[in-house]
């Protein structure tokens, strides 16, 4: 488990980022040179000759990405200056966000109006930010995106924070090879054509050699960015508290961890359970993100819900019609796949938990000062063997992005002084 020796230090990531991305700059204008030269090799006589070919092996290089745009493009989402004046999400309203916004900007010295805020009707405690660059081909889709369930279960300072993580994303902590990725994959599909071409493109192995460009492609574009993602991530909750402090941001991380525990609990008991057998493992979990309220629940409630949400579900099964019942069978999970799932959070829910609550005076409240806040990292250091949350990434894993909410904790108040420092230098 990570203590105060094994988390970074803030000087330390600021520098691998700048380096990373003084490498970057050279990279970048070797692929512009690179996509030159195979536009120069291209026979496009061919390939205006064959153009459903060509798009096809287009479309195997810029598959990946054109979808995750695609989805973005799709995401339920609203910006806040589009909002009804009476619609409200909480205790905020359309004015309140855009004060947020605004106060966020002159808090962190970024300049007005900043890029677009986004609610969206995801129900997880989270949020992103796109920036795709290229001007303004992508204006609809650069911005900040809260997830609406933000607004429901944190205070405005909490949001304040989340959005200052989000603008260092968009600002101050990204690497430069990312706002040009366009261009590595132009190198990309530019190459699966000339290597079409030289193979045959009626050839069969062409489509092989298309697979194994995009696959490259893909992977030299990761292995440029994984090293940093994390530094980048920690850079950014630093940025955040930045805004009212590190108090407030800690605070923020343990409702996130507390909100993503209880549901990985409930999914776990659920799976195991299969109290109701014509559902599978995909109609659970649905079950249960439709049951989530807005707002704050208890367990209890939360479970009740679940329940009342798993019946109907499993109604619905009953009552298939034959297209549906098609559908249901094409999709049904493996049996094994479903006892894997479930025995995963099993494990989970197995591992020894850090009793952190029953340490303050408000248990599962979060409200925690920075006297209090020394005591959880004193309670978290004496004790390396237990985890803050029973989450996959708390016992290592994670998703490459983001580190485990005890090591983003201790990064906070490990550095704490100098994120002061930064924040005073803005006032």
């Amino acid at each position: 488990m990570p203590n105060s020796d094994t988390i970074p230090v803030r000087a330390q990531l600021i520098e691998q980022i700048q380096r990373a991305n003084r490498v970057a700059g050279p990279w970048v204008v070797i692929q512009l040179f690179a996509l030159i030269a195979l536009a120069l090799g291209i026979d496009w006589s061919q390939i205006a000759e064959e153009p459903l070919f060509s798009i096809i092996a287009v479309l195997v290089i810029l598959g990946p990405h054109v979808m995750a745009v695609l989805r973005q493009y799709a995401l339920n989402k609203k910006e806040i200056g589009d909002l009804k004046e009476h619609t409200r999400f909480g205790e905020f309203d359309k004015h309140r966000l855009r004060f947020l916004m605004d106060d966020t900007l002159d808090r962190l010295r970024l300049p007005p109006p900043g890029p677009p805020v986004y609610i969206t009707a995801d129900k997880s405690l989270n949020a992103s930010a796109v920036h795709l660059g290229l001007g303004g081909f992508f204006r609809s889709l650069n911005g900040v995106y809260l997830n609406r369930q933000l607004l429901h279960r944190l205070t405005p300072a909490e949001v304040q924070d989340i959005i200052g993580h989000e603008l260092g994303h968009f600002y101050r902590y990204y690497l430069l090879n990312q706002r040009f990725r366009a261009i590595t994959l132009m190198v990309g599909a530019m190459g699966g054509l000339l290597v079409t071409q030289w193979i045959g493109m009626s050839n069969a192995l062409s489509m092989v050699a298309l697979s194994l460009c995009g696959s490259a492609c893909w992977k030299v574009s990761g292995w440029l960015d994984i090293r940093h993602d994390m530094a980048i991530e920690y850079l950014c909750d630093d940025f955040g508290a930045q805004v009212h402090g590190v108090h407030v941001s800690i605070n923020g991380l343990l409702k996130l961890g507390a909100d993503s525990e209880m549901q990985a609990a409930i999914q776990q008991q659920e799976l195991l359970s299969r109290r109701h057998g014509n559902l599978n493992a995909r109609d659970v979990i649905e079950a249960i993100e439709a049951a989530i309220p807005y707002g704050h629940t208890s367990k209890e409630t939360l479970e009740r819900a679940v329940e009342e949400s798993l019946k109907r579900r499993s109604q619905d099964r009953r009552n298939l019609s034959v297209k549906g019942f098609l559908e249901y069978a094409w999709q049904r999970d493996d049996e094994t796949e479903v006892e894997e799932a479930a025995k995963k959070l099993q494990r989970l829910q197995a591992i020894p938990r850090l009793d952190w609550e029953t340490q303050f005076e408000r248990p599962r409240q979060f409200e925690l000062d920075e006297h209090r806040i020394e005591q959880l990292v004193n309670l978290i250091e004496a004790h390396p063997d237990k985890v803050l949350f029973r989450l996959p990434d708390e016992v290592g894993e994670t998703d490459g992005v983001h580190p485990p909410l005890r090591s983003r904790i201790l990064y906070l108040w490990k550095n704490r002084r100098e994120i002061d420092a930064a924040r005073t230098a803005w006032e």
